[in-house]
């Protein structure tokens, strides 16, 4: 009788020990905790909500001489030759000359490529793609292509005067200098000062 109990204590500190061993096994100490959770956080930091890799999309905008103006976005930051190959490359307009291909593109930048015609606008004091009153890139009147309608919208230009200078240029060929239109008869300083800033050749 006494070796039966014998025995029973042993097998219940046997199950008491085993079942010690495997409730202190999975308990996670205060410092793995943390490690745990810092690691929890920085994963988080890493990833974006759109990419399972966790790398952060670059934006970069693109404007002026290319086939498809736009916001383009890259996995990694883009050489600006990228970003014009991406935008469909450059337009026939475009002027290449002082752009550095190979320098590398900021998260949010924005890619001017500059065209021929904007070159010239910036050589006449112009804004490029600026619009005028009138609507038009140039608010200036060309006096070598300009209607008799548009003549007479000048001041102290009616319409004899207007027909005077379409049939100067006629028959003398493109205005050279703004200056010339006081060739015209009626056309003196005074209404030459009023109309100056309005015109061009």
């Amino acid at each position: 009788m006494m070796e039966q109990n014998k025995i029973k204590y042993i097998l219940a500190a046997l199950a008491v020990l085993f079942l010690g061993v495997v409730f202190c096994g999975d308990r996670v100490t205060p410092g793995r905790q943390e490690e745990e959770m810092a690691g929890m956080f920085e994963s988080a930091a890493t990833q974006g909500p759109d990419s399972p890799a966790g790398s952060a999309k670059i934006y970069v905008h693109i404007i002026g001489a290319v086939k498809k103006p736009g916001v383009y976005a890259f996995d990694e930051r883009p050489r600006v030759v990228d970003v014009v190959a991406e935008a469909g490359g450059f337009t026939k307009d475009a002027v290449k000359s002082g752009i550095n291909q190979a320098e590398l593109v900021e998260d949010g930048s924005q890619v001017v490529i500059e065209s021929k015609r904007d070159k010239r606008e910036k050589a006449d004091g112009e804004q490029p793609g600026a619009k005028k009153e009138n609507g038009s890139d140039d608010a200036r009147l060309d006096l070598n292509t300009a209607t008799k309608e548009e003549l007479m919208g000048l001041t102290g230009i009616g319409e004899s005067k207007a027909l005077s200078i379409i049939s100067y240029r006629e028959t003398n060929g493109k205005f050279k200098k703004i200056e010339e239109i006081m060739n015209i008869t009626g056309i003196k300083n005074g209404v030459f000062d009023k109309i100056k800033d309005k015109i061009k050749v």
